[in-house]
């Protein structure tokens, strides 16, 4: 995974957050599963290598609160994805006083079928799936 957010606490409309994701990285602690949602069936790792997120609006909901919208691409469709996002902290490391971390918690509810993964059923999940994303970043 890799990405940039630019956060500007003090006012979120002007942040942004462009997030990269290898598709083939995916681990649900069962090989054959993984297999499977690599396949064309799911994820299509082979001709879509990349998931993607790229934010197009933030409107701020709370003190630490905000929906971020922005274009998610998934399995080769892009369609725009509203994340439920809570800022947790900032601090710096306790080793290292001059590294400040930040750290935020994300979800979203998607319908599989958006982006074409249609199987989910077959699966015995689906439609909606959950996207529960935490990320740290380090000021630079």
């Amino acid at each position: 995974m890799s990405g940039e957010i630019s956060f500007d606490k003090d006012d979120v409309t002007k942040s942004s957050i462009e997030l990269k994701i290898e598709a083939a990285s995916i681990d649900t602690n069962h090989e054959q599963r993984d297999t499977h949602l690599k396949s064309s069936d799911f994820l299509n790792v082979e001709e879509f290598p990349e998931v993607t997120f790229k934010s197009t609006a933030i409107e701020k909901t709370g003190d630490k609160t905000a929906k971020v919208t922005g274009d998610l691409s998934l399995a080769g469709t892009t369609k725009p994805v509203t994340l439920d996002v809570t800022w947790n902290s900032e601090s710096p490391l306790p080793w290292d006083a001059k590294t400040i971390k930040t750290g935020f918690s994300a979800t979203a509810a998607i319908t599989g079928a958006d982006f074409g993964i249609t199987k989910l059923a077959d699966f015995g999940l689906g439609p909606d799936l959950l996207l529960d994303v935490d990320l740290e970043a380090i000021k630079k």
